[in-house]
Order: structure tokens, then C-alpha cells, then sequence
């Protein structure tokens, strides 16, 4: 995989030509420009086992959550149909996903953004996140006696289902996020009052890239559920299994299995 990505790196590097101050610049671009200190007080170009990583978290960290987060908001969606019916007529109400704007899914799909931040709630993708916890701070912590810094492990599913701040917090309920719900005000990055989710992180080190993913993850349900009707793998089926298994990206422990129909749409 890290040859491929370097052949690509390498074509890039001959084809590219001076960009003007107005233009996008790929990341690879930004890569190859890029300059880190080298531990001497000068800087050095990024080596070339730097960049492979750079580039999986890349795509780990764009694709790889997007398709995750759509993988468990699926099995909620097959387990409740009344949860994916009323999906699907908010989505074609507003006239489909193809010709749907972007501006239409983010404030014209009220249901699609609260089934969003209820997957995300429940299973975020990244079941950990990391901290630096300074030495001076450790005791407020409960952590005495310490004069080194701390890393700290915060388990961000354990928050999102907290029982002293969400109501029946292993149930899928959307309306909780709809206006009159608990968590009407909750968003994916945590409010000024009180943290009660941090599926992209918080702070100064949250995900710059969570507009982008929330944009990619409402599109794609979108379409989905206005395609086709999802239901359980088999007839009878009590429906699909939702245990977690906790790896870099969360995952599911039985792959996703469903029944796909396409919807007839009204015109």
C-alpha cells in the first residue's frame, strides 16, 4: 500500500505546476510542501514513511468514519421502520437527494440531522480519544502524588450514553434531538454549557473535518433510504444484531446483513 501511494506522490510531483493564491490545493500538495523541525532548529521535507501515514489517517479518518457511522445508523433504521418511514418522507418531501441542495440537508432535514446525531451518540466511531493531562492538574483529577504528566484515555462511547445525562441513553431515539427533546441544543461538537457528546472531540484538537463528515454521512443516508426500503436479513428475523466491537474504528461483531427493496416513490 505504501508503494502505491508513493508512485502517486511521485506523479503528482512532476505534473503539478505553481498554484495561484486563490486556487485549492490538494492535500498532497500540502504535503509535499509541507516543512518540520528536523531537531537541529532547521526544517526538513516530510520523509517518505511520514507521508504514507499522513495519507491512511487521511483516508482513515474521512472515509473510514463516514462508512462506519453509516453502517451502525443503518441497523437502527432496519430495527425501527417507523424511525426509517419517517425518514424516508422527510427525504422526499424535499425532492430526493440528486436534486436536493446542500443547503436542503442541512436545514431543511430536521429528522435526517436528529437520526445522524443519535447513531453518533450511541456509536461513535472512534471509541477513544487521547489527552495530555499536565502534572498540576492530575489532583483535580483524583490522581495524587504524580509530577509527570498524564495521558489520559476517555472513553467517548461511555459519554454518550451517560444515564445522569440522557434519558434511556441505550435506546435509539431520534426525537431527543428535535425541538422539545433533551438534547434539542446538542450538536456533534459540544456547546459552551455542558459536554454531552463528543463524537468528533472537543476542545482545540476536535476534528476540523466535522462539517465535511456530517455533510458526507446526510447525503449518503439520504440516498439510501430514499432508493430503497431496508429490512431485516430474513423474514421473521428479530432484526439486527447492534453489539459493538471496539477496534481503531468501531465496528460491528456480525457484519451488516439486510433486505433491500427499491422503494415505488411517489411522484
Amino acid at each position: 500500500m505504501g508503494e502505491i501511494f508513493l508512485r502517486l506522490v511521485a506523479a503528482r510531483r512532476e505534473s503539478r505546476r505553481p498554484c495561484d493564491g486563490g486556487s485549492r490545493r490538494p492535500y498532497v500538495d500540502s504535503l509535499i510542501d509541507l516543512r518540520v523541525p528536523d531537531g537541529d532548529g532547521g526544517r526538513r521535507a516530510v520523509r517518505d514513511d511520514e507521508l504514507v501515514l499522513l495519507v491512511l489517517e487521511f483516508r482513515g479518518a474521512g472515509a473510514g468514519t463516514v462508512a462506519a457511522c453509516l453502517e451502525w445508523t443503518l441497523p437502527h433504521v432496519v430495527n425501527d421502520q417507523e424511525v426509517q418511514e419517517k425518514l424516508s418522507d422527510e427525504v422526499q418531501s424535499a425532492g430526493g437527494t440528486v436534486v436536493s441542495s446542500s443547503r436542503s440537508l442541512i436545514h431543511g432535514m430536521p429528522y435526517l440531522n436528529a437520526v445522524v446525531l443519535e447513531s453518533l451518540r450511541m456509536h461513535p466511531t472512534v471509541p477513544f480519544i487521547q489527552r495530555h493531562v499536565h502534572a498540576d492538574a492530575a489532583g483535580f483529577l483524583g490522581v495524587g502524588g504524580t509530577t509527570s504528566d498524564l495521558l489520559m484515555q476517555v472513553s467517548v462511547g461511555a459519554i454518550g450514553r451517560y444515564t445522569k445525562t440522557w434519558t434511556d441513553p441505550d435506546e435509539f431515539r431520534p426525537e431527543r434531538f428535535l425541538p422539545g427533546g433533551e438534547a434539542e441544543d446538542v450538536g456533534p461538537l459540544p456547546g459552551p454549557k455542558e459536554i454531552r457528546m463528543v463524537p468528533f472531540g472537543t476542545g482545540h484538537r476536535f476534528c476540523p473535518g466535522v462539517g465535511l463528515a456530517m455533510m458526507n454521512i446526510k447525503c449518503f443516508l439520504a440516498a439510501l433510504v430514499h432508493e430503497f426500503h431496508w429490512k431485516p436479513p430474513t423474514v421473521g428475523c428479530a432484526g439486527v444484531d447492534v453489539t459493538e466491537l471496539n477496534t481503531f474504528v468501531k465496528g460491528m461483531k456480525t457484519p451488516l446483513s439486510v433486505r433491500l427493496t427499491r422503494r415505488t416513490l411517489s411522484s
